[in-house]
C-alpha cells in the first residue's frame, strides 16, 4: 500500500490539505486544471475508501467553497498542528539563513542561493522540510533555514 493502510481520521474530524488541489475534470461545471481548493485550506471528514486498493481516499468538505472533494490519505494533516505555507517548490531558488558543516567542514555559507529539489512535510506534525543538493549529497532541510533571494537573512 502506499501509505501504512491504517485510516488517520474518524468521520467528522478536521483536516487540512496540505496541496492546492485542481480539477481533474470530476466537477464538471469547472474548468479542467482549475483549483478547488488552496493549500491550507481547512474541511471535514465525511467518509473513506479506497482507490485499486492501495490508496485511501477521504471525501472531504469543505465549507468555505461549499464543495466535497475526494482527497488521498497522503495529501492530509490534521487540522490542530501548526500550518506552515510551502514558499518554495521544486527549482526554485532559495538563500540560507545559516552556514551548513558537515564533520567539522563548511559546505555553504550563510547568504548563498541553492536550488530546492522538492518539499516534503510529516503528516503527522505538519513540519515541513526542502529537500537541496551540496557537495554532491542531498539533506532535507527545516523550512525556517530558507529565505526568499531578495530576503536579508
Amino acid at each position: 500500500m502506499e501509505g501504512t493502510g491504517k485510516v488517520r481520521f474518524e468521520s467528522g474530524e478536521e483536516v487540512r490539505v496540505i496541496r492546492n488541489v485542481r480539477n481533474d475534470g470530476s466537477f464538471t461545471e469547472l474548468d479542467k486544471g482549475g483549483l478547488l481548493v488552496e493549500a491550507g485550506s481547512l474541511g471535514i471528514v465525511r467518509t473513506y475508501g479506497y482507490f485499486l486498493q492501495t490508496q485511501i481516499i477521504f471525501q472531504i468538505f469543505f465549507p468555505d467553497v461549499n464543495r466535497v472533494i475526494g482527497i488521498r490519505d497522503t495529501e492530509l494533516i490534521p487540522a490542530g498542528v501548526p500550518w506552515i505555507p510551502r514558499m518554495f517548490n521544486a527549482f526554485d531558488k532559495a538563500k540560507l539563513t545559516r552556514s551548513l558543516a558537515m564533520d567539522g567542514e563548511i559546505i555553504a555559507q550563510k547568504g548563498d542561493i541553492v536550488e530546492i529539489q522538492r518539499s516534503l512535510r510529516d503528516l503527522e506534525n505538519g513540519a515541513l522540510k526542502y529537500e537541496v543538493e551540496l557537495a554532491s549529497l542531498r539533506f532535507q532541510l527545516d523550512a525556517g533555514v530558507f529565505v526568499q533571494p531578495e530576503c536579508q537573512a
